[in-house]
């Protein structure tokens, strides 16, 4: 899980766009905006999505075949934050 990732999913969550405020460097809006909807700062929402991440459905991606725990957009088939699942049921 990288930092990036948890940055494009909190972008998702707030409904702004990632790429443009990271083309244009304002990547310190993801935070201004995370705190003003729910009262935390980048790092608890890295720590609260790393605690949730064992708990999302187990995806399979289409091209590897790969298994993953995944923060998932149905409508955009894409995974935001994902943490690859072991054969023996956990998680890496």
């Amino acid at each position: 899980m990288s930092y990036d990732e948890v940055q494009e999913l909190a972008c998702a969550i707030l409904g702004i766009s990632y790429d443009d405020l990271v083309d244009e460097g304002r990547e310190i809006e993801i935070e201004e905006k995370l705190y003003e909807k729910f009262e935390i700062n980048m790092e608890q929402f890295f720590n609260i999505v790393e605690a949730l991440l064992p708990f999302t459905p187990t995806v399979q991606a289409a091209l590897s075949g790969s298994k993953y725990h995944a923060f998932v957009n149905d409508k955009e088939c894409l995974m935001y934050v994902k943490q690859k699942v072991e054969e023996e049921g956990g998680a890496k």
